[in-house]
């Protein structure tokens, strides 16, 4: 039987020119670094055996070649570093795309309160850069590296980012000259043995991530990840093995200013003369389509939501939504009534505004995919329908309000004709009960 469990859950490359000036003007001028307190706990580097790390590769000759480089490299390659005794510049390497960012929020916090006086830099992609205000006092002391690891493109286009890698170690290094000196610390919180040569080349004195994806002989201390740990644990995870911590456990949230608010107000209203009832906001598009809730089945559930609740639904999604948003349109077979569903794809150009547009929402309803983890962020009540290969214990948006479905596989003698409706059905009465 086909069902479902509800989890209740606490670029194109630019010339080098051009996005060396860019990256750079993304970062505060340089300053003077005060002497910073002692680190808190230093300790000896911690490894992780070649034969007992759980490489992220599915495919076998991937996952030896891998092991093997590994174990040749901690046969001749591997150094014992001591961390430095205080610690005054720091990088957090999250090159990632917005849920994995949004997931990173509460370390952020953590070490920027753990360390106040450090030169933070946080290591993003350009359009997880609109989370954060121009000016936020909430990451007051933290710069940002604007940068698009082509190696962590979606969908990946590359499978190794050689040239991507040489411009971030000449924009590490330039930053270093600005800063006066190496990162003391470099965290990276997404695997990859890109970033870990790459820290390596621009000389971090310290480095702290895991080697699911090779190179784990170039860590200085490699965290081991524990099954169905979620992201967020594991993130402040990373940063007690630093010899930072401990840190309490915190959902991530994210604020907008009034101003904020009330452009996202003013943008519904730019779109619908009827503001009686109450507006839901549902986004019907993921990073990757395994991800995706059928869109059929979000053009029935949208057309039960308003024919029985007083509800307003805001279809919401950027350029790349554009099809499955058409798509869950042509499948509610004539039930729109004018100003009840508003098509809202592509019309929020900027991320803040987008926020804007959720917060004024009563509920929010979404795949895995970062604008969920960000309503989750919000305080927004969230119903997040996941599927997939992906974990929601690991994966899953966190917050008070969010409600997790999660899709188990059919069984035998399950027609698809019930199944879908069953889902269906179950979706419909979460929303139901969230309203």
């Amino acid at each position: 039987m086909n069902r479902w469990e509800k989890v209740g859950m606490r670029e194109s490359p630019e010339d080098a020119a051009s996005f060396f000036d860019e990256a750079r003007l993304s970062v505060p001028p340089k300053t003077a670094v005060p002497l910073m307190r002692e680190a808190l706990r230093p300790e000896r580097g911690r490894r992780i055996s070649v034969f007992d790390r759980r490489y992220h590769y599915k495919r076998f000759p991937a996952r030896w070649t891998f092991r093997l480089v590994d174990l040749l490299g901690e046969t001749f390659c591997r150094k014992t570093r001591e961390r430095p005794s205080a610690i005054r510049r720091i990088l957090l390497m999250r090159p990632d795309h917005i849920g994995d960012v949004v997931c990173t929020l509460p370390a952020i916090r953590a070490i920027r309160d753990s360390l106040p006086d450090a030169q933070i830099d946080l290591l993003i992609r350009l359009s997880a850069r609109s989370l954060f205000r121009e000016f936020d006092e909430e990451f007051a002391g933290v710069g940002f590296l604007v940068f698009n690891a082509s190696w962590r493109d979606r969908p990946k286009r590359k499978k190794f980012g050689f040239r991507s890698m040489r411009r971030l170690r000449r924009l590490l290094r330039l930053r270093a000259e600005e800063i006066d000196g190496p990162y003391d610390l470099a965290v990276d919180f997404a695997g990859d043995f890109q970033s870990i040569i790459t820290a390596r080349l621009a000389g971090v004195r310290y480095l702290v991530g895991r080697g699911i994806r090779g190179f784990g002989f170039g860590l200085d201390v490699e965290v081991e990840e524990l099954p169905k740990r979620h992201q967020v644990e594991f993130n402040l995870d990373m940063l007690e093995y630093a010899g930072l911590g401990p840190f309490d456990t915190k959902n991530p949230t994210l604020t907008l200013s009034e101003d904020e608010l009330e452009e996202g107000r003013a943008c519904i209203a730019s779109l619908t003369e009827d503001h009686s009832g109450f507006f839901i906001g549902i986004h019907p598009g993921a990073g990757g389509k395994e991800r995706i809730w059928s869109p059929k089945l979000y053009g029935e559930l949208i057309s039960r939501v308003v024919s029985t609740l007083p509800a307003r639904v805001l279809l919401l999604g950027g350029p790349d939504d554009r099809q499955i948003v058409d798509e869950t349109l042509k499948s509610m077979k004539g039930v729109r009534v004018r100003g009840t569903v508003v098509d809202m794809c592509e019309k929020v150009q900027h991320l803040r505004s987008l926020m804007g547009v959720m917060k004024a929402c009563r509920l929010f309803i979404g795949n895995d995919s970062g604008p969920t983890h960000i309503a989750a962020a919000l305080g927004i009540p969230v119903i997040c329908i996941f599927q997939g290969p992906a974990e929601p214990s690991v994966w899953g948006p966190r917050g008070s309000n969010v409600v997790v479905l999660r899709k188990r596989p059919t069984s035998l003698g399950d027609t698809y004709k019930d199944k879908e409706s069953r889902e269906l059905d179950r979706v419909y009465e979460a929303v139901k009960r969230c309203v």
